[in-house]
């Protein structure tokens, strides 16, 4: 009785089906083993061995898969209480293509916002997003420092966006961990890296638990060339309101902007950039640094 009540709430999701499957198989197959080991031949029983050796390794195997590439597809809508405030965090797959994307963002190439197209999956209104997009804009293009768009002769262009590609990940790491230690998280608080936001396509480095325990999310962005650097803040402003709304006003959106270039383009860009967040209903900081300025393993 005991056992078809745990089997009904195991059966829930598939993570629970799973477990059932296999424990089923493998109990029979021992029970089979233990109750008529002294009846079956050495020819019969070694097959009834080999399975119980091997069933685990082939079990530890698939569901290592199935957890690093399909994670998402293990839970069953009944887990989540708010769909669209669910926040999963991104495949490999996933990772590695918004990474590739701001790359070609930071190095001012073409098709790089794919993963803007259709950002939004819930209802915004359009007059929201001309309002967050256009107010205080001003459409006068920014300059790159000087040898900011140039790529040096020696250097292939695969090998300098391999190295930036690197670069970008160490910063990312390293500010994130940075802005976790200043604020006032729970020193025992889970810090998810690479997260989208329910059912929208609103994407961040890091999520974490910040003060009154409100979500607090982290975007970290590197501009080596300014070409695209208003449209990149107009998505990042655009993704903020939406995830917003889609965690019910539970969110805090910290993004740091790194540029390379003199201290006098970096007070320009934080001026200019700041009345625009400031208009923005969701809650976001902005923060422009100096390549020089911070410290990492790129280093």
């Amino acid at each position: 009785m005991q056992f078809m009540k745990n089997a009904k709430e195991l059966a829930r999701n598939p993570l629970g089906i799973i477990a059932l499957f296999i424990s089923l198989i493998y109990g029979f197959a021992s029970l089979l083993l233990n109750s008529s080991a002294d009846k079956l031949t050495e020819v019969e029983r070694w097959p009834l061995i080999a399975f119980i050796v091997i069933f685990p390794l082939l079990v530890l195997g698939v569901f290592y898969r199935l957890v690093t590439h399909h994670h998402g597809k293990l839970y069953a809508p009944g887990d989540y209480h708010k769909d669209r405030s669910f926040m999963r965090t991104l495949s490999p797959s996933e990772q590695e293509a918004r990474l590739t994307a701001e790359v070609r963002d930071s190095l001012g190439e073409e098709d790089g916002d794919e993963r803007k197209a259709g950002a939004a999956q819930i209802p915004v209104d359009d007059a929201d997003v001309a309002q967050l997009l256009h107010d205080d804009s001003d459409d006068t293009p920014l300059t790159s420092p000087a040898g900011g768009a140039v790529i040096s002769h020696e250097m292939s262009r695969e090998k300098m966006t391999r190295e930036h590609r690197h670069e970008l990940r160490a910063l990312k790491t390293a500010l994130v961990g940075q802005i976790v230690r200043e604020s006032a998280a729970e020193p025992s608080g889970e810090v998810r890296h690479d997260v989208q936001v329910g059912a929208t396509r609103a994407c961040f480095d890091a999520v974490f638990a910040g003060k009154a325990s409100t979500n607090t999310f982290v975007d970290v962005r590197v501009l080596k060339h300014h070409a695209r650097a208003e449209r990149i803040l107009d998505s990042i402003l655009y993704e903020a309101l939406i995830a917003q709304r889609a965690l019910e006003d539970d969110f805090r959106l910290v993004v740091v902007v790194v540029i390379y270039g003199d201290a006098d383009l970096r007070e320009r860009l934080q001026s200019r950039w700041q009345p625009r967040v400031s208009h923005c209903p969701a809650d976001v900081e902005l923060r422009v640094l100096r390549r020089d300025d911070v410290r990492c393993e790129a280093a």
